[in-house]
């Protein structure tokens, strides 16, 4: 849910895919950091339109699906109040202020349905049976593990904790280190979060690559910081932006100039 920007005339052109831009590949990376949520790790349909209307109407909700670009719309506006209001500190009420908005936004209803469900669309959240691995996830941490690189996990974690998602996934073979905004109590883009993984890593900044589905947390947090990253743009819709870029992790290993 996050804003786009526009591209004009006299930008440098980004990189598609399946070809080599003027921004990739990256030089290859000692680390390869990941998020978690949206880039390896895949919410159910519980969480979007048709999972919204399901729960709405286990507690007399009339929800309309047709209304959810304008709710996500409403959930990142919400997001960025709450944000502006708390700074980059981790947030534990952050997820009822995105549920609220979304059910509000599909059409909302009495105060105590709307209350009960979004408590049962976090409780949902908090599970991680309603989460999969995207299907270019297991691949993509093979080549890169094959090619003799380090991974770690940075996650914002709202809802479930990283070791949990770590374990019920089996990602521990793969990652050498992992850090949750709940422990550094900062979330993306804060300088923190990328230092406390860097710290664990024992590597500086330019030695690693961020990749992640958010321009704002996940690119720009990481090059402020010192680190490249690379935008995992899954839905096609920031080929506007002039970042390093890819639409699947498929993509990852030659983005990383490595020959698999």
């Amino acid at each position: 849910m996050s804003a786009s920007g526009s591209r004009g005339p006299e930008s440098p052109p980004v990189s598609r895919p399946g070809e080599q831009g003027p921004l990739l590949p990256l030089a290859t990376p000692q680390v390869v950091v990941f998020d978690l949520d949206y880039t390896l790790l895949r919410p159910s349909d519980l969480f979007e339109a048709p999972g919204y209307v399901r729960t709405g109407e286990r507690f007399g909700l009339a929800l309309d699906a047709a209304c959810w670009p304008q709710a996500e719309r409403a959930a990142f506006e919400a997001v960025a109040a709450r944000r502006e209001e708390t700074g980059l500190v981790h947030d534990d009420h952050l997820l009822e202020v995105i549920a609220r908005a979304i059910i509000d936004g599909l059409g909302g209803g009495p105060r105590g349905a709307v209350e009960l469900t979004a408590r049962a669309v976090i409780s949902a959240w908090s599970s991680a049976e309603n989460f999969g691995l995207y299907d270019d996830v297991l691949p993509c941490l093979e080549a890169i593990n094959a090619a003799g690189l380090r991974m770690a996990l940075l996650s914002n974690a709202l809802g479930h904790g990283v070791e949990e998602i770590v374990a019920h996934f089996a990602l521990d073979d793969y990652m050498a280190a992992a850090v949750s905004s709940l422990e550094t109590g900062a979330v993306k883009p804060a300088p923190r979060m990328f230092s406390t993984l860097f710290g664990l890593l024992g590597v500086a900044p330019e030695e690693a690559v961020m990749v992640g589905d958010s321009l704002e947390e996940d690119v720009d947090g990481a090059v402020a910081c010192g680190c490249p990253a690379i935008l995992l743009d899954r839905s096609g819709r920031r080929r506007d932006v002039v970042v390093p870029r890819i639409e699947t992790l498929a993509e990852l290993p030659a983005a990383l100039g490595l020959h698999v």
